[in-house]
């Protein structure tokens, strides 16, 4: 049964907003020259963003606890278990850096927790959707594997380049990529209204104009706001930020919980160097269950409203 959630609303909110504010904008100043203006319009949004930052970690820390809570019963107590031991390691990765068994301790709980999370969510699915829960699984769990491997290898001491980690990263970008297609075809392809592909064009737009005009600038700001590297056509991720805010307006007029989770996976990005940005991919995955999800109420201030003939 979908329930509001003032909690999920605000994790949305504070984590998109350190996603655009400090990990988009902020490190697009590189690129500006540094006059008194472009200074201090950086330094507002480096605040900002760093309160989004702690407030989206504290809110992901708590949203993962409460998650734990929640699946206690289920699949004998292990995916809180890993759960909780997923929240303790990333309070002591506050205070000492991540290294050795407890890094490799916390890429094996956070396989298991994608996993588990990713398999509760399937079995209670609709057929139809399902494709919108199988591709950012695949994602999530390529990304996890793929930091995994690193961490084993210099947990251990072998020589490297580990094995396969290429072939891992280049698919799970793919899928990454594919997320917002399939999340389209599951939720938002027949709620979307001819509006709502016309506007969602512009954000499209803008991502072409700056790939083309200045690709190694694309490129650069892309791996710093998502993790991706746009080895792929840039067609591609054209089509999957068109057809991902499409999704995102449809959303809202139905209530589904797609835009709550394509929302927490582009702020999480993509092989997401902190525990907080993982947490987002672990509670989007949860979002898509259709026993547990809250559907995100953004209010009548969201973009969805901004929309002529939205109702």
């Amino acid at each position: 049964m979908k329930r509001n959630s003032p909690w999920l609303s605000w994790l949305v909110w504070a984590a998109v907003a350190d996603w655009l504010l400090a990990r988009t904008l902020a490190r697009s100043a590189i690129f500006m020259p540094k006059s008194p203006a472009v200074l201090a319009i950086y330094q507002v949004t480096t605040t900002l963003g760093q309160v989004a930052g702690v407030l989206s970690a504290l809110l992901a820390l708590l949203g993962v606890v409460w998650l734990a809570w929640r699946r206690r019963k289920q699949a004998g107590g292990a995916l809180s278990l890993a759960l909780v031991g997923l929240a303790g390691l990333s309070l002591i990765f506050l205070v000492t850096q991540p290294a050795g068994g407890l890094h490799l301790l916390y890429q094996v709980l956070l396989l298991g927790a994608i996993g588990s999370l990713g398999w509760q969510t399937w079995v209670r699915m609709e057929a139809k959707n399902r494709l919108a829960l199988i591709i950012p699984w695949m994602a999530l769990w390529a990304a996890g594997l793929y930091q995994a491997i690193q961490v084993l290898y210099t947990a251990a001491h072998w020589s490297g380049p580990p094995p396969l980690t290429g072939i891992l990263f280049n698919a799970g970008e793919l899928f990454a990529v594919l997320t917002p297609l399939a999340l389209w075809w599951g939720y938002g392809r027949t709620a979307a209204r001819r509006s709502y592909y016309l506007w969602a064009l512009l954000p499209a737009a803008g991502f072409v104009g700056m790939v083309l005009a200045a690709p190694p600038m694309a490129g650069i700001l892309s791996i710093w706001s998502t993790g991706l590297t746009l080895y792929l056509p840039w067609p591609l991720y054209a089509a999957a930020l068109w057809l991902g805010c499409v999704t995102l307006l449809s959303s809202r007029r139905t209530g589904s919980p797609a835009a709550a989770a394509l929302l927490l996976l582009a702020a999480g990005g993509y092989t997401p160097g902190l525990s907080s940005q993982a947490f987002l991919g672990l509670i989007a995955l949860d979002v898509l269950n259709p026993e547990e999800v809250i559907s995100l109420r953004l209010g009548p201030a969201d973009l969805s409203s901004w929309v002529p003939g939205y109702r």
